[in-house]
């Protein structure tokens, strides 16, 4: 059975020139549970990840698995299985791509079929890479990253990109890791990407830490709102402006930061205005976490930010430094045969 072990970041703070990526970054992942490590693009992840892996020297701080950095682990491969931008030899199979890997790190050759197996490449391993769809690349990254049977999994935006059926299949997946003990770290932009599948959550904005803790805690703080809409709505949003309630415009009519609808009814009836919907607003978990990293576009009745359902989130961050230590074992090809491309 994979042994997981926590991982540990403390104080981590990682500057390329003048542009600080991670800026005294603490929080701990803990064994048995799927962990999302959320934030914008650009707000840290990857920097936070690269250092972790040994691929990037922090500028102060620590990242450890275990309580020992990536570099000092005796057998890497068969502790901590990572996939960061993985790429793939295009005329290589996939079956021969593990293979290079399981010759370099001792790795006894049957294995290579049980993880084909396991993420479910079995079927297409003697084909090349350069014809595979993204699904199936993600897969093959996945394989690599239990090719030594690891306790720690550390994945990069596994789930980006996927289709629906590969979306359902690799959230069961991953809860599934985490039920046989191992400690699975998961990035993300989007919490609405991972929310199925993560126990506990860390969230980054611009290099630092603004929220840690268990999905269940961030759901209590996403208050149920109202949704209404009129056929005049200037003369809904003044009356709801003489009730008091704050609100933002939506897609579907106003939202407003009111728990209960019948309020918001009473609002517009008290005023003379017709109400064609009306109804409660569930939907605050990714408002919130949008809250969070300050990427809400919503605005409420007088300038104060209200959450708003169709923000999104886009921010590019620095290019990351890469280390001339020994690098871990992510998923990309060697350095002397990565040269023909990378792929998405």
């Amino acid at each position: 059975m994979p042994k997981g072990l926590p991982i540990e970041v403390r104080g981590l703070t990682k500057r390329f020139g003048d542009v600080t990526a991670v800026e005294q970054l603490s929080f701990t992942v803990q064994p048995g549970r799927v962990t999302g490590f959320l934030g914008p693009n650009g707000a840290g992840k990857t920097t936070t990840l690269r250092v972790l892996l040994g691929l990037v020297r922090p500028t102060a701080g620590t990242a450890t698995i275990g309580g020992v950095p990536y570099a000092k682990l005796e057998r890497p491969l068969e502790a901590v299985g990572a996939s960061l931008d993985a790429t793939f030899h295009p005329g290589r199979t996939a079956r021969d791509h593990l293979k290079v890997y399981a010759t370099a790190a001792g790795i006894a050759k049957p294995r290579i079929g049980e993880v084909l197996e396991l993420t479910g490449i079995q079927s297409v391993a003697d084909r090349r890479v350069g014809g595979y769809s993204l699904g199936m690349r993600q897969r093959l990254a996945l394989a690599f990253t239990l090719l030594g049977d690891p306790g720690v999994l550390i994945l990069d935006e596994p789930i980006n990109g996927l289709d629906p059926e590969g979306i359902r299949w690799i959230r069961g997946f991953l809860q599934l890791l985490a039920r046989d003990g191992r400690t699975v770290l998961v990035s993300s932009h989007l919490l609405s990407e991972v929310q199925q599948s993560v126990d506990d959550v860390v969230i980054i904005s611009k290099g630092r830490l603004v929220r840690t803790g268990t999905l269940s805690s961030l759901e209590l703080d996403s208050a149920p709102q109202s949704i209404v809409d009129s056929p005049d709505r200037d003369a809904a949003a003044a009356a709801l402006t003489a009730a008091g309630l704050r609100f933002a415009p939506g897609r579907n009519g106003f939202i407003v930061d009111e728990r209960d609808p019948a309020k918001v009814g009473a609002a517009l009836a008290a005023a003379g205005v017709g109400v064609s919907l009306l109804h409660r607003l569930r939907s605050g978990l990714e408002d919130s976490f949008l809250q969070l990293v300050g990427e809400s576009d919503g605005s409420a009745n007088g300038g104060t930010p209200a959450p708003a359902s169709e923000a999104t989130v886009a921010h590019d961050g620095p290019a990351a430094e890469t280390s001339a230590e020994a690098p871990p074992a992510v998923a990309s090809e060697p350095p002397a045969e990565s040269t023909e491309g990378k792929d998405a």
